[in-house]
């Protein structure tokens, strides 16, 4: 009983003031009303993004492994929650992205104490050519690091792209979406988000398995 008090008053001395019985001592929030719907997910995710402002931008590099960088990206659109982004010729994600323009785009949630809401969105990256295009589609903070789309090769070497996702998955700890810590999941098509199909039992049951296999350690010799 004394250990425990002990480990309790450490805790508290931990926790921040505003957080009370839930997660670290955070009260738990009042759990959203009604059933998740594609529109309460997407109010969720617009939300997030306007809290995260700055996101990860994750490529594929070229032996197949993630690498995410932080970037400052440009909302669009709030139905396609499509984007864009700049970069320079020389950077590894030009070259990454020309070999494979598949990306994933991922934004923390710092409300709720930052407690681990977050959005990714999963989908394409197509590169806006030209310079009126990129003009629409630019973001005056760049400026300060990447000529601008008026400035012509060779004085520049900007590449300006559009990414348009297919995939949503988000956790929202403000609202308490569902109750508990499964994620939310939307598949697009055309300009229509719905809900993601459920995996069968049983292919859940195998990507479970491997997944505790590839993190088991090897068998000692």
């Amino acid at each position: 009983a004394a250990r425990a008090r002990v480990g309790a008053a450490a805790m508290a001395t931990i926790a921040p003031p505003t957080t009370a019985s839930y997660c670290f001592g955070r009260a738990r929030p009042k759990p959203h009303e009604g059933p998740v719907t594609t529109a309460s997910a997407l109010v969720s995710a617009r939300s997030i993004l306007d809290a995260a402002g700055i996101g990860f931008v994750c490529t594929r590099s070229s032996d197949g492994a993630p690498d995410c960088r932080v970037m400052d990206v440009r909302r669009l659109d709030d139905t396609r929650l499509s984007f864009s982004l700049v970069t320079r010729t020389c950077t590894r994600k030009a070259a990454q992205i020309a070999a494979d323009s598949r990306v994933t785009l991922a934004f923390h949630d710092p409300r709720a104490a930052g407690e681990n809401g977050y959005v990714a969105l999963s989908g394409r990256v197509r590169e806006v050519v030209e310079k009126d295009a990129q003009r629409a589609v630019w973001k005056d903070s760049w400026t300060l690091f990447h000529t601008a789309p008026e400035v012509l090769p060779p004085d520049s070497d900007v590449l300006v792209y559009v990414f348009e996702p297919d995939r949503l998955e988000l956790v929202d700890n403000e609202r308490w979406l569902r109750g508990d810590w499964r994620p939310v999941t939307l598949v697009r098509t055309r300009d229509n988000w719905e809900p993601a199909p459920a995996p069968p039992r049983a292919a859940r049951g195998a990507a479970t398995a491997a997944a505790r296999r590839s993190a088991a350690p090897p068998p000692s010799m």
